[in-house]
């Protein structure tokens, strides 16, 4: 799937240097949480990992947001039962359509997820939301980006993801492109592979 994924990722306008990012490595026990983009995300993850001999483990479910995962029963059970090393979050998309203040609603709540994804000693790590046309998510952006260290966040707003008929979530190739460009932040030069995308 690797290959796949970088030939995909190039030919989505994905392939460009981006720093390096925290990194997998024998014995990393990856763990994805989010949303419906970490739902399209997921499968190829799960390949990837299963090609690098990495447990992997997903918690995405559609339409939620940083402050549902925060007080997620469900999240905490499966943290302390998986024992991730590495915890990818695609959350913030949501978030970006409440009304009002976001940032200062849901900074409370982004504080209590980080430490409850953390309190095993895993490294977090964030996928930024894609660029959202037409809503203000500046100063939620701004607040993911307090929160986690520049080197752990993916600025995914910054590339352009082939979206699909609502101009929200990506196309098979988006996802196929999105997930293989972060996979190589993630793991250092691409390698080979045999998922397709």
């Amino acid at each position: 799937m690797y290959a796949g994924l970088v030939v995909a990722a190039a030919g989505a306008g994905l392939a460009k240097l981006l720093p390096s990012g925290p990194r997998i490595r024998a014995g990393t026990r990856l763990m994805v949480v989010g949303d419906s983009l970490a739902v399209g995300m997921a499968p190829y993850f799960a390949c990837l990992s299963k090609e690098q001999k990495l447990p992997f483990d997903a918690l995405a479910k559609v339409s939620t947001r940083i402050d549902q995962w925060a007080a997620s029963q469900v999240l905490a059970e499966h943290v302390a039962t998986f024992k991730p090393t590495l915890v990818l979050v695609s959350l913030g998309t949501n978030d970006a359509f409440m009304m009002g203040d976001v940032a200062a609603k849901q900074r409370p709540a982004l504080a209590q997820l980080i430490a409850q994804l953390t309190v095993g000693g895993a490294e977090l790590a964030w996928i930024g939301p894609p660029q959202l046309a037409g809503r203000p998510n500046a100063g939620l952006l701004t607040l993911l980006k307090s929160a986690i260290p520049a080197s752990n966040y993916f600025a995914s707003e910054t590339l352009p993801i082939p979206r699909g008929p609502d101009n929200l979530h990506p196309t098979a190739k988006g996802y196929a492109g999105w997930s293989g460009a972060i996979w190589q932040w993630l793991s250092g030069p691409p390698g080979s592979g045999s998922c397709g995308a």
